[in-house]
């Protein structure tokens, strides 16, 4: 198999290809078995393949399940699903190569092989390749990963990474943290002549009723550009929480729009519709802010009306200057997996 310096299945290989050193390395994440069989070399860096064996009857389950309906799923309903699907991928934060980590960051994609549902003609070279590891295995998913190298620690080894030839012999890979989503959905309003609102909610997990004490509502006006005069409005809004959630969980406000430009004549011919999503940072709760004192250099969080820390949210945006704000709690964030290392 033909491999080049990119993480993409899609795109056209340019340059050498890389020079493939075995390593046979596998290791357990989220409870499947994942592969990576080869290491590829070339002058700026490495690609390797994480190979994942898809249990074939949970998969027809998941498709069974969920086929006539797809169509029909909100977006808070197709986040949730996604949760069930039978491949999750790795997700990797840290690399690095020799001891030394990768700084810069690195590319990825990934892609399954679902025969019976569709036929990735991309992934035809990577069954043949890994056939050993993939004889009589129906279903598999890949990741591709590119990655730069650390810093060379001499002139000797930058000659031999340029004639591809530097030996990989310890790689250490760290994992994000893995959150589930549960949702709330949870729709409110605030007028402009509301001061507080409360909203309350069960935990999904726990089981603990919640308070949220919404306060200090500020609209706000952002300018943006798509051919003309044109605002965002949006309603920035701080809450209390009574009690507070568990370390680690994390509330998750709707905060964003999806709209279709109209069509329009432009010399004598219409212009496409365009569609387009708007989406405000700070979906997720958090502190509003954070003072560090030069004396004792504590760091403390504002609190509220109720004497319990400040955290921030936004409104759903709007093209229209509106007297009420629209509020959409879409879910909670609960941490599944911690932060996991594995060295090969």
């Amino acid at each position: 198999m033909k491999v080049y310096y990119s993480s993409s299945f899609w795109s056209k290989g340019k340059g050498l290809w890389g020079l493939p050193q075995r390593t046979s390395w596998q290791f357990e994440y989220a409870g499947a078995k994942r592969y990576i069989p080869f290491i590829y070399h070339f002058s700026k860096g490495i690609v390797f393949d994480v190979i994942t064996i898809l249990n074939e009857t949970k998969l027809r389950e998941f498709f069974e399940k969920y086929e006539d309906i797809e169509e029909t799923l909100t977006p808070l309903q197709k986040r949730c699903v996604e949760q069930e699907h039978p491949y999750q991928a790795v997700p990797i934060s840290k690399i690095w190569i020799n001891g030394k980590q990768v700084e810069g960051g690195y590319s990825s994609s990934g892609s399954m092989s679902i025969p019976w549902l569709q036929q990735d003609e991309k992934l035809t070279p990577v069954r043949s390749a890994y056939s050993t590891i993939l004889k009589g295995v129906t279903c598999f998913g890949c990741e591709r990963f590119c990655v730069p190298y650390p810093p060379a620690d001499s002139k000797f080894q930058k000659l031999l990474r340029f004639l591809r030839l530097d030996r990989v012999n310890e790689i250490k890979l760290s994992t994000y943290p893995v959150k589930r989503f549960f949702p709330l959905d949870i729709h409110f309003e605030l007028s402009v002549d509301e001061k507080e609102k409360e909203i309350y909610f069960n935990h999904p997990v726990t089981g603990i009723k919640h308070i949220l004490y919404f306060q200090r509502a500020e609209p706000m006006e952002l300018p943006i550009k798509t051919g003309g005069n044109r605002s965002l409005y949006i309603t920035q809004l701080m809450y209390e929480m009574s009690p507070a959630l568990p370390q680690g969980d994390t509330l998750q406000f709707g905060s964003s729009i999806q709209y279709t430009e109209k069509l329009e004549m432009q010399d004598d011919k219409y212009r496409p519709v365009s569609a387009a999503s708007i989406g405000i940072i700070g979906g997720a709760d958090g502190p509003t802010a954070i003072y560090i004192s030069s004396k004792s250099e504590e760091k403390t969080v504002p609190c509220g009306l109720h004497g319990l820390p400040l955290h921030i949210c936004y409104s759903v945006p709007s093209f229209q200057k509106e007297d009420t704000a629209y509020f959409v709690l879409e879910g909670i964030n609960i941490k599944d997996n911690d932060s996991r290392e594995f060295n090969f």
